[in-house]
């Protein structure tokens, strides 16, 4: 070994066990920050079914929830402190730091769970209002796009048939886990009985509401959680540094913009699911602007032709202790990447070497060619055939028959 090579190898040492420090306390600060997750997506089923009576009715309509802060002990606080120290002197500090401001409101956001005045004003850094600029070189708003939306989308559901999990037939689990199996994944499914969303994901878990789905859906569903996050999810995880696995700062949306895009692909954005996008916004950007729950809920149903039940459930998803309200993220990112990958500025594959941000692409780039940010391991034949096949399958092309479209993946 050269005298070059020795020295060299000396120096990285203590540069690897830097890096491996910091990705600790990232994780750990990640693992508690996502407390919120857990804290904040239940509901009761008999509150839900309460408030839906009370805005069929056009009655007063004032949950009852009891949403619990979460302490969060000292030792998270020095290992933030501590984590701000080692990335500042990290490879990678512009991507670093920016995740760990993040985490810190996030982490304050527990703390204050149930309490809207301190709740809201945090939400609405980490995850807008819904009346942001569309684009920075637009005039229009997000809201102007989801009032856009409501106007023009037709109103209608498909028939529920698909149940979470059966011990016959097709269900939306088995769904879940041949998708994952076709891209290389291995998951767990579980039904979660209390969830207020179709589907949630976790590290490697997909969890999915115990209700009925319909074919179309239970197929987007398994697009977005699967071919969407769960592949961003595993692929950060096999790169080098450790934000990859945790998620640059703004991944939470863009991610989600991401999988909705595959959906595009797919051709299962459909116009239900573009209503309940752009009600999601209207409902969030609702309760930043001080509208009750009962008014937020009685105005989806009087002027946009939601169902009592479907309104309930997009306002318990923007109130919910006391208004951590991260859905305008879905339409603002859908939109953001779906004008980036279309200008060419960046591809899917870019977008899923982890969960990454538009925003932090430049310096993913500049990682890149110092080799420390390697190609994805997995991604979706919608990915792989991105500029072959335009915008995807449409509906009007896929297959038929239900058992087919439930698991031919060249037809999504």
């Amino acid at each position: 070994m050269s005298s070059q090579s020795a020295q060299r190898s000396f120096s990285e040492r203590p540069r690897a066990r830097l890096r491996a420090e910091l990705d600790v306390a990232l994780r750990r600060l990640h693992d508690t920050a996502r407390l919120l997750v857990s804290s904040t997506t239940h509901s009761d089923p008999a509150e839900r079914h309460r408030l839906t009576q009370c805005v069929a009715r056009a009655e007063h309509a004032k949950p009852r929830w009891e949403w619990r802060s979460v302490a969060i002990e000292r030792n998270v606080w020095r290992d933030l402190g501590r984590a701000r120290e080692l990335a500042a002197d990290s490879e990678a500090p512009d991507l670093y730091l920016p995740r760990l401001e993040e985490l810190e409101t996030e982490l304050l956001l527990l703390e204050s769970l149930g309490r809207a005045k301190q709740v809201r004003p945090m939400a609405a850094r980490l995850f807008g209002t819904g009346g942001e600029q569309l684009f920075p070189d637009a005039d229009h708003t997000v809201l102007d796009a989801a009032h856009e939306i409501l106007a023009h989308a037709p109103t209608g559901q498909e028939l529920k048939t698909i149940p979470a999990a059966s011990t016959d037939g097709v269900d939306l689990r088995g769904l879940m886990l041949a998708y994952a199996k076709h891209v290389g994944l291995h998951i767990a499914v579980r039904v979660d009985p209390g969830l207020i969303a179709n589907a949630a994901v976790g590290e490697r878990t997909v969890f999915i509401a115990d209700r009925r789905f319909g074919a179309h859906e239970a197929q987007r569903l398994a697009t977005h959680e699967v071919y969407g996050h769960l592949v961003s999810a595993f692929n950060g995880r096999a790169q080098a540094l450790g934000v990859f696995a945790i998620g640059t700062a703004g991944s939470y949306g863009d991610q989600e913009g991401v999988a909705i895009y595959l959906e595009e692909l797919a051709g299962l954005l459909d116009p239900c699911r573009q209503r309940t996008l752009a009600g999601r916004l209207l409902t969030t950007h609702a309760m930043h602007a001080g509208v009750s729950f009962g008014d937020a809920a009685r105005a989806l149903v009087r002027e946009h032709d939601f169902s009592a039940a479907g309104a309930v459930t997009l306002c318990e998803r923007a109130f919910r202790a006391g208004g951590v309200a991260r859905d305008a993220v879905y339409l603002t990112s859908w939109l953001r990447i779906r004008r980036a990958v279309g200008r060419g500025e960046t591809n899917l594959a870019e977008l899923q070497l982890g969960k990454v941000s538009v925003g932090a692409l430049p310096e993913v780039r500049r990682l890149a060619r110092e080799g420390l940010v390697s190609q994805p391991i997995y991604l979706s034949n919608l990915a792989r055939s991105l500029g072959k096949t335009g915008a995807g399958t449409r509906p009007d092309t896929s297959p038929p028959s239900l058992a087919t479209s439930l698991t031919r993946f060249d037809a999504t």
